[in-house]
């Protein structure tokens, strides 16, 4: 027999009150959620959401929309949202916008009309069109991976520029002087930080970075690919390369394998995110870590805060350090 909210409340040692409170959504104490949470793992209890969101005017269903599914990145925060979210009784929408911002409107306009009760977005659009149509719709909202300049919303972000500082200092410790980069569309929050920690580091050094060495990769495994290609294309070639996101990390090692090019002994590589990549090639691959599961996790909680009502910290800016993993794709030169 499935359990009841009065087997939630019992477990609990709470009364029904009490957990039917915290299952419609208003907040209670943590000590509260905690031992009503722990009650619904236990007991495996589905609550009734369609009776419920018949009475309390809620879908029961949040939504997370994202440029692109075949994006390490982006399914790795899918998974992260989805299990803190659907212990709290909600389930989960996922819309792509195929990197285009029409769009990206247009899915945005879908989720409204499908009444989520509160979207995640990691935007592609940098207008911020998506985010005022959102909060026109009085839809709690939080924003992963990227902020949109003057449009006020809660943001979980990495410090990009961190990123790409600690990354090319490491090489420029090493004695390259020569460096590359592979970034995303400049336009773009993480590429314009990341880069920017790039030529930070390289300016603190009193070293120039050639034009043709700082090439956009798209964010994709193709730009990547192409973004390598034409580094080393170049009249003066560089002895190392930072590469600003996963997937262009690929695409980036599949044109030096192409190239029959040596790690590190032509040329030294740093790549990022701890995904299958870094655990697979050989020599071990070095790279700057985001804590992809964390943030999920925080955009889940955050969101959940919104959804029962509480702003009383709105907005929350939460920025995460990276993590640099140094191995033997990088070489000391003279």
């Amino acid at each position: 027999m499935a359990s009841t909210i009065r087997d939630v409340a019992a477990y609990a040692g709470l009364s029904v009150g009490t957990v039917s409170k915290y299952i419609n959504g208003k907040p209670v104490k943590e000590s509260t959620r905690s031992a009503i949470e722990d009650a619904i793992k236990v007991l495996d209890f589905h609550p009734n959401n369609i009776a419920k969101g018949l009475r309390n005017a809620k879908s029961f269903s949040v939504a997370i929309l994202l440029p692109m599914l075949d994006s390490t990145f982006c399914t790795s925060m899918i998974s992260s949202i989805e299990s803190t979210l659907l212990p709290l009784g909600y389930s989960v929408i996922v819309c792509e916008c195929h990197n285009d911002t029409e769009m990206e409107l247009r899915k945005t306009q879908y989720l409204i009309d499908r009444m989520v009760d509160g979207i995640v977005l990691i935007p592609y659009g940098l207008d911020g069109k998506q985010i005022e149509l959102i909060q026109k719709n009085n839809i709690p909202l939080v924003l992963l991976d990227q902020e949109i300049k003057n449009h006020k919303a809660d943001c979980i972000v990495l410090d990009n520029e961190l990123a790409g500082y600690e990354s090319t200092h490491r090489l420029i410790e090493l004695g390259h002087k020569d460096i590359a980069i592979i970034t995303g569309n400049f336009e773009h929050y993480t590429s314009r930080g990341r880069l920017k920690g790039f030529l930070d580091a390289m300016k603190e050094a009193d070293l120039t970075p050639v034009d043709e060495h700082i090439q956009c990769g798209d964010y994709s495994i193709d730009g990547g690919y192409e973004a390598m290609l034409r580094i080393w294309d170049t009249k003066k070639r560089p002895t190392a390369i930072f590469i600003s996101n996963y997937d262009m990390t690929i695409g980036a090692y599949l044109a030096i394998n192409y190239l029959n090019l040596k790690i590190p002994d032509d040329i030294s590589v740093i790549g990022f995110d701890n995904f299958p990549l870094a655990n697979v090639v050989n020599p071990p691959l070095s790279f700057a870590e985001q804590p992809t599961n964390e943030m999920g996790t925080e955009a889940g909680k955050l969101l959940y805060k919104r959804i029962c009502g509480d702003y009383s910290d709105y907005p929350q800016t939460i920025m995460h350090k990276p993590t640099m993993y140094y191995k033997e794709s990088i070489r000391k030169i003279n």
